[in-house]
């Protein structure tokens, strides 16, 4: 017996990292498109924030971030159009309740 195995625990610790759901990174993918023409440090954050996403819902709520983002870069109407845009990427991974538009 070693001395590893006296302070070890019998079954150790297994990571268990899950697949986002089908569609989740296609979704995440078309979230950072919309951001492909903005820079800065509040832009990095958001992209960062989309990253780290892990579910479709999320994903959603990540939303007002990015239109935040779009809208000081550019204008409010075109982040109006952006987000909008997004809404049939999320009826594949949303229930329906869940959507409305800006």
């Amino acid at each position: 017996m070693s001395a590893w195995s006296t302070w070890l625990p019998s079954s150790p610790f297994e990571w268990q990292f899950r697949a986002p759901a089908a569609g989740v990174d296609a979704v995440r993918q078309q979230l950072l498109s919309v951001l492909e023409d903005c820079e800065g440090f509040d832009v990095d954050r958001v992209r960062w924030r989309l990253h780290t996403a892990e579910c479709a819902e999320e994903l959603w709520l990540l939303r007002d971030a990015v239109f935040q983002a779009v809208s000081t870069q550019h204008c409010q109407a075109q982040a109006v159009q952006r987000i909008n845009a997004l809404v049939p990427f999320f009826r594949q991974v949303l229930p329906a309740r869940l959507l409305t538009q800006v």
